[in-house]
């Protein structure tokens, strides 16, 4: 049996499925850069159970590191070896730490061939360097790889552009535990008249919370109602434009929810507003239309064009007026909840087949 490690940051419960997967194939370890004690000193925007969630049952390891943030980043100097001797492939699930870059030298100096497989998410809109020597630099580390797995075409855009040959780049798409996600999510009760649309994310500039609030006040009708479920820098500004315009009886605050309460929550909502200025992908828009809920989001996300033909997808652009114009349009062509969500092909049992085929791949 192969012997492959995945080497990435924090236990993502969204990971969880594909490591599953991967786990009944491979003799496979989840190598951790940020341990649960380093999480919970600076969760930062993520409930308290989000690190958790995805450890439960999983093959893992903490590797120890030095950990540095700067931002919404962290970033990690990895202080012993980061993958396990004797591995015959490595998942490299990201490339800005300097653990990375020890991965892949500790790989290219193996005396036995090791597969390098990196996983790429960012587009040509939201990398945050165009040029300049980190943007080199990453040019450099993403060529010197075996093979790169991106979410969506949008990525494999970006790592082409950084001149990664095609035959080295597998595409697939982005997944959530779908079937889990529409099977709790039970649907409730419509509450009154109105349209209930929910923005679940970061409250930061990026992701445009305040063009989100005045979107809502423009478009929306007597009845309608608006939950945002985030914390972040911009949470004293959300509840002053909420103030400002007058919406305290009809948007309701929450800074988490648990994870493992999301398709929960999500059911008692007709529509999801995802209006960012960059997202690398977005897989809150994956986790609402498993649910059954129609979904608003920017064309600036790298999962729009993954989803654009799906029913109940609305795109715009991250502007107050065209959000506004989006989730009029969203609640005019509501039904109730789509049926059969086409967003539940795109399992990770699908999504891990891309990983097999990049690790096995010569």
């Amino acid at each position: 049996m192969q012997k492959i490690d995945w080497l990435t940051g924090r236990a993502a419960p969204y990971r969880r499925p594909i490591w599953d997967v991967l786990g009944n194939r491979f003799d496979f370890q989840i190598r951790l850069l940020e341990n649960s004690r380093q999480f919970h000193c600076r969760p930062g925007n993520r409930p308290d159970d989000w690190y958790e969630f995805g450890l439960r049952g999983a093959d893992t390891a903490f590797v120890p590191t030095k950990r540095l943030q700067r931002g919404e980043e962290n970033y990690y100097l990895a202080l012993r070896s980061p993958v396990r001797r004797g591995v015959d492939g490595v998942i490299l699930g990201g490339w800005e730490s300097p653990a990375y870059w020890q991965a892949l030298a500790q790989l290219k100096t193996s005396r036995r061939p090791v597969r390098s497989v990196g996983f790429y998410e960012s587009t040509l809109a939201s990398q945050g360097h165009k040029n300049g020597p980190i943007a080199a630099a990453r040019r450099w580390y993403f060529r010197n790889l075996d093979a790169v797995v991106v979410p969506g075409e949008a990525s494999a855009e970006a790592v082409a552009a950084m001149g990664v040959d095609d035959h080295r780049i597998f595409v697939g798409f982005n997944p959530v535990d779908v079937d889990w996600i529409a099977r709790e999510s039970t649907r409730s009760p419509l509450r009154g008249r109105g349209h209930r649309f929910i923005y679940i994310g970061q409250l930061v500039p990026r992701k445009a919370p305040l063009a989100l609030i005045q979107a809502f006040a423009h478009c929306r009708d007597e009845a309608d109602t608006l939950t945002i479920v985030g914390k972040g820098e911009l949470a004293r500004a959300v509840n002053a434009e909420i103030d400002r315009l007058g919406l305290s009886e009809t948007v309701e605050l929450f800074p988490t929810v648990s994870y493992q309460d999301v398709p929960a929550l999500l059911a008692r909502h007709d529509t999801l507003v995802l209006p960012s200025l960059t997202e690398v992908w977005g897989l809150v828009v994956n986790e609402a239309l498993a649910a059954g809920l129609h979904v608003v989001v920017s064309r600036n996300a790298g999962v729009a064009p993954s989803v654009a033909d799906m029913d109940g997808v609305h795109l715009c652009e991250p502007e107050r007026e065209a959000i506004a114009q989006a989730m009029a349009a969203s609640r005019a062509s509501w039904a109730g909840p789509v049926r059969t969500p086409a967003i539940l092909a795109f399992t990770p049992q699908r999504f891990a087949d891309v990983f097999v085929r990049a690790l096995n791949q010569s």
